[in-house]
């Protein structure tokens, strides 16, 4: 399993490498999510041929309503995250085709100051080791709210963070609303109830998909607008108004919120699992288990997705660092 993640996704050990191993070992098709280690392509293709391939697989055959709710790579798409990814994916390339042509442009002691900043600049790019025993406690919706406005108002950009935090406040109030909806004697005999499901029990069937496509649909909703948010914030430093801070400020500003919006999905897929073993309580494992190891994967692909699209940024900020020291020197 451990070879699985080892491709330079070492911040992603927060989610637990346990639960990596788990998922790895008991499902190959994860070898195959984590097709982009191989970087042979780029983010936006892995994901739209997964897209494709989930629409060939709905269409050619009467799926679960499960499968038919939750298909990750389709509400992804729907949420805009693929555009804005493609989007963000030019802008970088470009960026880093204009880095090429200034370094060989330069020489001598002129290359090596600028090599020498775009190597500090590059190092607030490098993303610390998260660890797993590091119990977080969840940020109440105020706290996330006031965290991301504040390091979004360190960037100067002219956008706001609304859009992310509304998707984000309204995943918290369905998962307060499903724990304030349970009966007590549900929440306290959860442990002592029978593990045999009842045939009638339609109801909880039903919320266990429920819930299962709520997680995956919210998860796909949180990082398309995490890379909606990157993307528009690309396009700013390029194309907006004049610099009023350093480039390798906003590259630390933006290392903090890919930090937080990771820490966050984390924390989400770990409500939302708990969600599910609370409705599932009178669920076979065969039946629980799937949906939950779903819930972990697609929480780990998306942080792994957020991360890869923070990268992309180092280029945009790269031109910004040259275009800087250009102002400066006129």
């Amino acid at each position: 399993g451990k070879t699985v993640i080892s491709g330079g996704l070492d911040a992603l050990e927060f989610i637990g490498k346990k639960t990596m191993d788990v998922i790895a070992e008991g499902d190959p098709g994860f070898k195959k999510t984590k097709g982009l280690i191989n970087r042979t392509s780029t983010l936006s293709q892995v994901l739209r041929e997964a897209k494709e391939k989930e629409e060939q697989q709905t269409a050619t055959r009467v799926t679960m309503a499960t499968e038919k709710k939750a298909h990750y790579g389709l509400l992804f798409d729907e949420f805009q995250g693929l555009s804005h990814l493609e989007a963000l994916e030019m802008l970088s390339r470009e960026s880093e085709s204009k880095v090429k042509s200034v370094l060989n442009a330069l020489s001598g002691e002129e290359l090596d100051t600028l090599k020498e900043e775009m190597e500090q600049l590059k190092e607030a790019f490098s993303l610390p080791e998260f660890f797993e025993e590091e119990e977080e406690e969840k940020k109440g919706d105020e706290e996330f709210t006031k965290e991301v406005t504040e390091l979004f108002s360190e960037l100067h950009v002219s956008s706001r963070p609304d859009k992310l935090i509304t998707v984000r406040t309204s995943a918290h109030e369905w998962i307060v609303q499903f724990n304030s909806s349970l009966p007590k004697e549900e929440k306290e005999s959860e442990e002592n109830q029978e593990t045999e499901p009842r045939d009638d029990d339609q109801d909880a069937k039903k919320s266990v998909e429920d819930i299962h496509a709520f997680a995956i649909r919210s998860l796909a909703e949180l990082t398309a607008c995490s890379i909606e948010m990157f993307h528009k914030t690309a396009a700013l430093f390029l194309y907006g108004q004049k610099q009023e801070v350093t480039a390798t400020d906003r590259a630390k500003s933006l290392s903090q919120m890919t930090i937080m919006l990771c820490k966050e999905l984390s924390a989400f897929s770990k409500e939302f699992t708990t969600c599910l073993t609370t409705a599932g309580v009178k669920e076979k494992a065969d039946v629980l288990n799937p949906l939950i190891t779903g819930v972990f994967l697609e929480a780990s692909n998306s942080a792994s997705y957020i991360q890869d699209a923070f990268q992309l940024l180092l280029p945009v900020l790269q031109i910004s660092l040259i275009e800087a020291r250009t102002e400066l020197s006129q």
